[in-house]
This record gives C-alpha cells, sequence and structure tokens, in this order.
C-alpha cells in the first residue's frame, strides 16, 4: 500500500496481481499534487510494465483543473476502470473519457474488473479464466 508522503495520506494503492487498486479518501479535492504522487506510486508499483488501474472515486468531494489534466495526459496504466456509486461520480469523472490511455466509467466493481482484466489479457496475449 502505498500513501501520500507528509500529512495525512489522501489515497491507498495497494498490488491486486493483475491489475492496481487505487482508492481515494472520502472528502478531499484532488489536487495537482494528489495526482502527481498517484502516478508515482503507480508507476513504483509497476517498473516493468504498465498494468490496469481501478479507481475508487466514490467519496472525493472535486477534482481541480490541473490535477485533472494530469490525468487526461498521463499514461502510467494500460487502462483505468473508474468506480463510483452515482452520477454525480459519473459527471465528477466524465472528462476521464479523453485520457490517453482507455478509461471508462463504472457503478459495478465486478465488471469494472472484469474489463480491466479482459484487456490485461488481450494485450499480453494471454488467455484470462474462462476464455476458450
Amino acid at each position: 500500500m502505498a500513501l501520500l508522503s507528509g500529512g495525512s495520506p489522501r489515497f491507498e494503492l495497494d498490488d491486486e496481481g493483475s491489475y492496481l487498486r487505487l482508492r481515494w479518501h472520502a472528502g478531499i479535492v484532488m489536487e495537482l499534487h494528489d495526482v502527481e504522487a498517484s502516478v508515482s506510486a503507480v508507476i513504483a508499483m509497476s517498473p516493468t510494465c504498465k498494468r490496469p488501474l481501478l479507481v475508487h472515486i466514490d467519496l472525493v468531494d472535486g477534482i481541480s483543473a490541473p490535477a485533472r489534466d494530469l490525468l487526461l495526459e498521463e499514461t502510467c496504466s494500460s487502462r483505468t476502470a473508474v468506480l463510483g456509486s452515482d452520477e454525480v461520480a459519473r459527471v465528477m469523472t466524465a472528462f476521464n473519457y479523453r485520457a490517453a490511455t482507455p478509461s471508462r466509467y463504472f457503478t459495478d466493481e465486478a465488471a469494472a474488473v472484469q474489463w480491466l482484466i479482459s484487456g490485461h489479457a488481450e494485450r499480453v496475449g494471454a488467455a484470462g479464466p474462462g476464455s476458450a
């Protein structure tokens, strides 16, 4: 797990094997330094190749314009599934559809993970669970 250094932690990053899981903490407005720290943590956890990333965005209060711009430009993951619980989170992350890597919004975690893993298997040429 990686935490933002200095002050209180604003995200957690976990290695789930075939993908990474990034959880933003409740009540924050994501700022540029937060996104920079999360990108550095993602790269550190996958130094040899880019991996899929599941991002929990549910309880974030907002995203600053500079943070949003970096999220659009950054390619630290092979694809990104943004997981939220409602339309507010969907609207807050609508910019994500213009991201440099494949990105989708989900309200169902199982569907998000399946999308991440299926894309990873296609990219590396490996057959995933249940594949023929």
